[in-house]
């Protein structure tokens, strides 16, 4: 299956930037460069029919992290780097919002609770620890109240029996994943970029022209046809698989399994749940519940690995006892020493924007821009 003459000349050829990854950060940063640079032909290439990786395999969370996870990262990568990491994911879920509008994302603010299991690992956390994290991150969240402790009113639908504590947030909520990903194609299409989605880039190099990309694509039968484009200006924003055309970057896979029931009549719970330090996460979608997660715990098998999700599911909420599952997925997250993405110059002319930590909703539209940002600065 050749690229036919009208292929290559109307779709192929001739851009001044073309963007590796359709997901969030790929696609944030197409509609960036066309805002900043009106006049320039700019692409999108993307492997996967739906974009790939996390972004439309997440579970739809509107978060920047839990009191456990902003913990790990002060620990991780100090106390500055992870209170700006926490101004970038508030800022970067405003920014989303404000740009494709809340109904468009089917945005819900219906806050967040971290639940501390029993006979877990993990602590419930006292009064003095979350006066602490407020005042740490109140410069970042705009509140002094960033994190509360949960009250019963929060815990409706859960065994209170079956955890040692419970902390609410209001400022999280929940997004659509597919509305919000269709919503930034149809803001990038409008805008001139051209999706040229079923395409794999295999390779990249440089030259004194600018760079090349190496694009295969498969037909019937097995059939491949493949072949080089030039182009001035790439960004690479493939998030979890960076390595594959970055051998050295600092970013591997990593996959969470996803579950979610089959309606449930009369459930008692809307909110978004945090768990064994981020490992683990719930919310609702409408009547259903959504289960994913656990990767802490080593378990290869995916059976194995559903078992273990729908034993805590069922534990604390007890109206899923009977629930059958309706849909099952594996996600793959960009994960790397510490969750700090990355966005570096790789050649002039070619800008990395990978690795967004499990924080891609909130990070990558702004990490999109910043690619930009960097790619112009050249």
């Amino acid at each position: 299956m050749a690229f036919s003459y009208w292929e290559s000349t109307e779709w192929l050829e001739g851009h001044d930037l073309i963007v590796i990854g359709g997901g969030i950060v790929g696609l944030s940063a197409a509609l960036q460069a066309k805002k900043m640079r009106p006049k320039w032909k700019v692409a999108v290439v993307e492997r996967d029919p739906f974009g790939g990786g996390g972004s439309t395999k997440n579970a739809g969370f509107a978060c920047f992290g839990s009191t456990q996870e902003l913990m790990h990262d002060r620990m991780q990568i100090g106390d500055k780097s992870a209170l700006a990491l926490l101004k970038k994911r508030i800022d970067g879920l405003k920014l989303l919002r404000m740009t494709l509008g809340d109904a468009s994302i089917g945005y819900r603010p219906c806050g967040s609770l971290e639940i501390v299991r029993k006979h877990s690992t993990f602590h419930a956390p006292t009064s003095a620890y979350l006066k602490g994290i407020n005042e740490w991150a109140a410069s970042a969240t705009g509140t002094a109240e960033t994190f509360q402790s949960a009250t019963a009113d929060h815990l409706v639908g859960i065994a209170e029996d079956a955890i040692e504590g419970a902390v609410f947030s209001p400022l999280e909520g929940a997004i659509d994943t597919g509305k919000m990903m269709r919503s930034m194609r149809q803001r990038v299409q409008e805008a001139g970029v051209d999706l040229l989605f079923g395409l794999e880039v295999i390779a990249t190099e440089t030259d004194l022209a600018g760079h090349r990309i190496h694009i295969k694509r498969s037909g019937p039968s097995g059939a491949e046809d493949s072949r080089w484009i030039q182009v001035p200006h790439l960004i690479i924003a493939t998030n979890a698989f960076a390595q594959d055309l970055l051998p050295e970057c600092d970013v591997k896979p990593q996959k969470n399994r996803v579950l979610v029931t089959e309606p449930i009549k009369n459930l008692q719970f809307d909110k978004t749940v945090h768990m064994d330090a981020g490992y683990l996460y719930v919310r609702n979608i409408a009547d259903r519940m959504l289960i994913g997660g656990g990767r802490h715990w080593k378990l290869r098998n995916n059976e194995v690995l559903e078992k273990a999700l729908l034993e805590v599911l069922h534990t604390l909420w007890p109206q899923t006892k009977n629930a059958s599952l309706d849909s099952k997925w594996t996600g793959v997250l960009g994960i790397g020493l510490s969750r700090e993405p990355i966005v570096a110059r790789v050649q002039s002319g070619c800008v990395a924007a990978v690795k967004m930590g499990g924080m891609g909703v909130a990070i990558g539209m702004q990490i999109g821009q910043d690619s930009v940002a960097l790619l112009l600065s050249d």
